[in-house]
């Protein structure tokens, strides 16, 4: 709105005569911004710009030259990771195989069991004087028994003769050398506990080695039964354990019930089957697990 200067009466803004007068309204003009001109600038000003622009610059902070990445970080490094071994399967597995071969001649492999308990008896009787020379050949007389437990497992037909494979001409120096490496070994590591065990373990492969692999030489033979049983000893040694515990467990409880009157002799007669069979059977069994579990290791690694 806008005001008449003539007789103060209010009038629309648009208007350009007051209709009551009939005055002129002035029209309203923003004011305007004057155009303001550079000057040059003073000599002493220009000098000053001069010597500005001539002087060196300064060199950038640490901040600004350091190189920028997405990561400031290092990645840290990479740890190769130790494979795994293969499985072997469980000691139930081996324990069902060596009662699976026992079960299909029993009478054959305890009729060479007893042989080759008797003959290595014999031989150690009279060979006590000069145990360098007995020793010597009971080791090589259980290799054969350990081929007789390998023809056995792979369902060959198993004989007398083959407890004295070990003495063939061409192979009695290497085989006797193997086994009394192995024995020598043992008896090192006898006098240090827990190592024993251990290295039981690790050189309990030589015989079935010898037997395989006819080129191998005494000394090779023990170090691929280190490496062939790294990472298996544990299950071998759990496989000895928990047929002894198993036994022991069995004869603790036909004791015990033994004592019942009037009906424990019944369980005395049980115990001593029991017994009788663990006496004609346990050597065979135990040896045909550890041949279970060397074909499991073979097979496993390729071997």
């Amino acid at each position: 709105m806008s005001v008449c200067p003539n007789c103060g009466t209010v009038v629309p803004s648009d208007a350009k005569f007051c209709p009551i007068c009939g005055a002129a309204i002035p029209t309203y003009v923003e004011p305007t911004v004057p155009d303001l001109t550079l000057e040059a600038p003073a000599p002493a000003a220009a000098a000053a710009a001069a010597e500005e622009q001539s002087a060196p610059q300064a060199a950038p902070s640490w901040y600004e030259s350091a190189p920028h990445s997405e990561q400031s970080y290092q990645q840290p490094p990479v740890v190769p990771v130790t494979p795994l071994k293969p499985s072997i399967g469980s000691i139930l597995d081996f324990y069902r195989q060596a009662f699976e071969i026992l079960k299909r001649k029993p009478i054959r492999l305890w009729g060479l069991s007893l042989l080759y308990a008797l003959i290595a008896s014999l031989i150690s009787m009279l060979g006590a004087a000069v145990p360098l020379i007995s020793l010597p050949i009971v080791m090589v007389l259980q290799l054969g028994f350990t081929g007789v437990l390998l023809d056995g497992f792979h369902g060959k037909d198993v004989r007398s003769e083959q407890l004295f494979q070990g003495f063939r001409k061409e192979e009695v120096l290497r085989n006797a050398g193997g086994m009394c490496w192995q024995g020598l070994w043992n008896l090192i590591w006898g006098f240090v506990p827990v190592m024993n065990v251990i290295k039981y373990y690790s050189y309990c492969l030589v015989p079935y080695i010898l037997l395989t692999d006819k080129e191998i030489s005494p000394t090779e033979a023990l170090r691929k039964s280190m490496r062939m049983t790294d990472g298996y000893k544990g299950k071998m040694f759990g496989a000895d354990i928990l047929l002894m515990l198993g036994i022991w467990v069995v004869m603790l409880v036909l004791g015990l019930l033994m004592q019942i009157p009037y009906i424990g002799f019944l369980f005395g007669i049980v115990f001593f089957l029991v017994y009788l069979a663990i006496c004609l059977f346990g050597t065979i069994f135990y040896g045909l697990v550890h041949t279970a579990i060397f074909e499991k290791i073979r097979e496993v690694n390729n071997d």
